[in-house]
């Protein structure tokens, strides 16, 4: 019995290797004078060829290499297993003969011993092959030529296409009577010559041109080659006079708008007298207009007949409105810039007009015409950086982020005020423990949910001792706002920035290392007398007037502080459920008397919205929060 049990299991053993051997990979097929490879999955065997007049095989690697067009049987042979392949050698043509190298646009013939192959070429437009093995040069660079059988055993030879091409003339328009210039061309080897001997020379090798008398004359530089000949031509004008061109442009502009001039000769430079009238730039000849009256413009140039100049005069009119410089600073600025006229009639601000202008580096003018007799105030901001916690802020003229303490222009229609120059401020983030938070509602507000939330409001955060703006926001769509990373160990104050209304700041803000927080910084907006003011405490979801909390950040990564200020310690229920319901993070927080906070970490959580709840004796805080990996 243990005989019999012995030869079933090393049957058994022996028909899995067997079956341990995988097949041949490889191909199938090759081309006289090549190599390939052939593979099995079974590894430690041996490579044969069953003829090696055909095809040789290395008994290692199995990297086949074929011989003569015929047939042969690989074999692949692990311990007592063979697998096999039938191998086929198909021929391959001769190699090419005839000349590699060819002119553009001429031909050579190449060809092939072996019959029944067809031609190709790799890069057509350097050359083409016809049929017959004629080969065109079409553009200098290098194509490779093959012959093929249609079983893909194919010849190839490299074939280089050359051309004889001069590139343009680097010549003067105009040579002085009497003077040189030396004319160049990127191709050497050339021969300069002048179709016009008695109005120009030109020296055949160095293109040293003279201008013997007035007049013109074309200028030929020729390069031959094995390929040919190829030229480049110029006409150059011996001169004796100074062209002073013509100026083009308007011949009125505005005081305190700019009108731009031009000339059809290069190289000059712009005046305009007298100065008290109009400004122009040297270079640019942008020209400004300063007080009403004519400005006599002048182009000067230097020229063949010495120095000459052409004139332009420009009427300067009274300008109707109110003008003025957006300056930047050392920051520039690209992109759409607002700017409104705003009008103060208690207890409201109205923009009566506005205009958009775009910038494009440290400074941009703007100006608004027709307006009537008031007193006005200027505001500009960036439109890309409203709602950014960096960049330029909305401003007043002249550098002012408050309406109430802004300069105030007494406008009188069909005058002009001009120079009405605005400074814009700049915002940095700030690193650091440091949170305010509260939020900005309008209506009951008698500490319930009551209060209707003041949606998208401007909120900026100064420090109250060097007043430097350190953020700003917007209210989100429950009134609410908030900054972090303000440093602690300063005292900040709090401005939400509406045109139409006068505001209060909330001012006392003292962010400390025991205390880094508030969330209290809310406000009211009352909508009968234009006013927005400060409130004790945050409305919302807050149950009781004396405590108040907020989580934040609110859209998140998946860290969430939970900071609060209380009457009294409390020990609160930290919730937060999907949009289904499911709760999925929950803890207890022991709050402390006073102002504190607690981090909450949700980044195990899957991005999309989600509510969270805090409650205790004294607190009811629900709200939506976005996580955001």
């Amino acid at each position: 019995m243990k005989k019999h049990f012995l030869l079933t299991l090393i049957a058994l053993l022996g028909c899995f290797a067997s079956f341990a051997v995988y097949p041949i990979t490889g191909p199938t097929s090759g081309c006289t004078g090549s190599t390939t490879n052939h593979f099995d999955s079974t590894s430690g065997g041996v490579w044969s060829s069953s003829n090696t007049t055909v095809a040789t095989i290395n008994p290692t690697t199995g990297v086949t290499y074929a011989v003569t067009a015929g047939t042969t049987t690989i074999s692949y042979v692990v311990g007592a297993t063979t697998v096999t392949a039938t191998y086929t050698v198909n021929p391959s043509p001769s190699p090419i003969t005839g000349t590699l190298a060819v002119c553009a646009g001429s031909t050579t013939t190449l060809a092939d011993a072996t019959l029944g192959g067809t031609w190709s070429s790799s890069n057509t437009y350097v050359a083409t092959v016809g049929s017959g093995g004629i080969v065109s040069g079409v553009y200098s660079g290098t194509t490779t030529i093959s012959y093929a059988f249609s079983t893909g055993c194919a010849a190839h030879a490299i074939v280089t296409v050359s051309s004889t091409f001069v590139d343009s003339l680097n010549a003067p328009s105009i040579i002085c009577l009497g003077s040189t210039a030396t004319l160049t061309d990127s191709t050497s080897g050339g021969v300069w010559t002048s179709g016009s001997p008695a109005i120009i020379t030109i020296d055949p090798s160095t293109g040293v041109a003279t201008g013997v008398a007035v007049g013109g004359s074309i200028i030929t530089y020729t390069v031959t080659g094995a390929c040919g000949s190829s030229s480049a031509v110029a006409y150059v004008t011996v001169s004796n006079t100074t062209g002073t061109g013509t100026i083009s442009g308007g011949s009125s502009v505005a005081i305190g708008s700019s009108l731009n001039l031009s000339e059809s000769v290069s190289g000059g430079t712009w005046s305009v007298a007298p100065s008290s009238i109009a400004t122009i730039n040297p270079t640019t000849g942008v020209l400004y207009g300063v007080a009403a009256g004519t400005a006599n413009v002048t182009y000067s140039v230097s020229g063949c007949g010495g120095a000459a100049a052409a004139y332009h005069s420009v009427s300067v009119t009274p300008f109707d409105g109110i003008s003025g410089t957006i300056n930047f600073g050392s920051t520039a600025h690209y992109g759409p810039v607002k700017v409104w006229l705003i009008t103060y009639v208690s207890p409201m601000l109205t923009a009566i007009d506005s205009t958009i202008v775009y910038a494009a580096g440290t400074t941009v003018t703007y100006q608004f015409t027709g307006e009537p007799t008031d007193s006005f105030r200027i505001k500009a901001a960036t439109l890309d950086s409203l709602s950014s916690t960096t960049g330029f802020i909305p401003t007043y003229h002249t550098s002012s982020f408050y309406w109430n303490s802004a300069n105030v222009l007494a406008h009188t229609s069909g005058t002009s005020d001009i120079n009405q120059d605005i400074n814009m401020a700049f915002g940095t983030v700030t690193t650091g423990p440091g949170f305010i938070g509260g939020n900005v509602t309008t209506g009951a507000n008698k500490g319930t949910a009551s209060g209707v939330p003041v949606k998208n409001l401007m909120m900026y955060v100064f420090n109250s001792t060097t007043s430097q703006l350190m953020q700003s926001v917007r209210t989100d769509a429950s009134g609410n706002y908030s900054f972090s990373n303000l440093p602690v160990g300063a005292t900040y104050y709090v401005f939400p920035d509406s045109l139409n209304y006068l505001t209060t700041p909330y001012t006392g803000i003292s962010l400390t290392t025991s205390s880094p927080s508030a969330i209290s910084a809310s406000f009211i907006q009352h909508t009968l007398s234009h006013t927005i003011t400060p409130i004790p405490v945050g409305v919302g979801n807050v149950s009781a007037s004396t405590a108040s909390i907020l989580a934040f950040p609110n859209p998140t990564n998946g860290k969430v502080n939970i900071a609060w200020s209380l009457p009294s310690a409390q020990e609160a229920a930290v919730v937060v459920c999907d949009i289904t319901g499911r709760e999925v993070y929950h803890t207890t927080v022991n709050m402390n008397e006073g102002a504190g906070s607690f981090a909450a970490d949700l980044s195990s959580l899957t991005s999309g919205l989600y509510t969270i709840s805090v409650k205790s004796a004294a607190i009811n805080y629900n709200n939506k929060i976005q996580v955001q990996h």
